[in-house]
């Protein structure tokens, strides 16, 4: 029997070193073998999904929908003009805050391929890409993966509150060893569930804005706010959009539906959109998810609905997990949006490095059978901070998985 033909490099490389991270894949393999009547099952608390919302979208998305012979054909690849039409009349309203037409609207297969096709025109492989830390962990997937550009992280600290500013960015741009043509800003945070003021985003916007850089603002968790203040859209924090600046959103937390793969991005820049249009092919979202996602954005009423009864029902999670980790003596970084909160686990560390954070990690895994997010995933400047994803168990779910932690603890 002749041996198959070799892998290239790229393939050989992903099967030595797969990109997926281990608490991911622990989350994977313990989730497939889950009895809910076992009161010693695991509960995963380290993938951010919002799973509270599916009594409203059940007979939403399980009625019958009246999909047209249209959805089933070829069409614009960056969305029907119908669903631009629907999701920029949504957007604008809601997320955006200033009017933006259809045609300055791409609609690709999750906020992943929307990040992987946009940095694909707008940078070339080897340039490096500012991201501030605390970070969303998959941002290094997305982009060095198959765009092979290199992510240059711009640390902040626990003791500054996690805050971005200009003299951390420009300390990180100067220390690159690679060419820097782009900053993304995370608004809500992930991990933080912090959102950043209209005063920072507009300092660090006019840092980025100073040497020439792309800005992405990631604005995935824009209506996932549970607390007192309200998302600031980037339009309230600068003079003038411009060409520079692309925004992205999408259906995955806002609307509780990350299978659904349906993620959204408007740009000014003409060039950057007519560039993704030439590559969509690859990563369209199908027609009957549109027609389906277009019915919910056009019936306003429901759609409204939905978003106030996702806050309140964030709300009451934050509040409960909250209280649990007050009962726990486990202390948190206070949390007004998105669907986590960092927990401080430093005093649990059998010494400040990253290798003990790991081996808490596991020992809660192995005796708590709960999955939470290491620091070391999102980046964090020092070991010992954990995500806990709130939102992916009933309130007294996650209650309870704080109950076996400290046990573990």
């Amino acid at each position: 029997m002749t041996s198959p033909p070799p892998l290239a490099r790229r393939g050989t490389k992903l099967v030595a070193a797969p990109p997926r991270a281990p608490y991911i894949e622990e989350h994977r393999l313990r989730s497939a073998d889950i009895h809910p009547d076992d009161p010693d099952r695991y509960i995963g608390l380290a993938v951010s999904q919002n799973l509270t919302m599916w009594d409203l979208l059940e007979p939403r998305l399980n009625e019958v929908r009246g999909v047209k012979a249209t959805s089933l054909a070829y069409d614009d690849m960056t969305g029907s003009e119908d669903f631009r039409t629907a999701v920029a009349r949504f957007a604008s309203a809601n997320v955006w805050g200033r009017p933006v037409a259809p045609n300055q609207v791409v609609i690709l297969a999750g906020v992943g391929s929307i990040l992987e096709s946009l940095f694909y025109v707008i940078a070339d492989p080897g340039d490096g890409v500012l991201v501030p830390t605390p970070s969303y962990s998959g941002f290094w997937l997305d982009l060095e993966v198959r765009d092979y550009l290199t992510i240059v992280p711009v640390h902040t600290t626990a003791e500054d509150d996690f805050r971005l500013t200009p003299e951390l960015l420009e300390n990180a741009y100067q220390a690159s060893s690679v060419p820097i043509t782009s900053l993304i800003l995370t608004n809500p945070n992930n991990p933080t569930g912090r959102m950043m003021t209209a005063k920072d985003l507009s300092e660090s916007i006019a840092w980025a804005r100073g040497h020439g850089l792309h800005i992405v603002v990631n604005g995935i968790y824009a209506l996932s706010v549970h607390g007192e203040s309200s998302y600031v859209p980037v339009v309230s924090a600068v003079d003038e959009i411009g060409s520079d600046i692309h925004e992205i959103w999408g259906f995955s937390k806002d609307f509780a539906m990350s299978g659904i793969r349906c993620g959204v991005m408007t740009s000014n820049n003409a060039e950057v959109l007519d560039a993704i249009r030439g590559i969509a092919y690859w990563s369209a979202v199908s027609g009957d998810t549109q027609h389906l996602l277009a019915g919910m954005l056009n019936d306003e009423e429901w759609s409204a609905t939905f978003v106030e009864t996702m806050q309140k029902r964030l709300a009451e999670s934050y509040r409960a997990t909250t209280g649990a980790l007050k009962v726990a003596g486990i202390p948190y970084m206070e949390a007004e949006a998105g669907l986590f909160l960092i927990v401080d686990l430093r005093q649990y560390l059998d010494e400040p490095k990253w290798e003990a954070e790991d081996r808490l990690w596991r020992r809660m895994l192995d005796k708590a059978n709960v999955n939470l997010t290491p620091g070391s995933a999102c980046r964090i400047s020092e070991p010992g901070f954990f995500r806990i994803c709130f939102a992916t168990e009933p309130p007294e779910v996650v209650a309870k998985a704080i109950t076996r932690l400290t046990s573990a603890l």
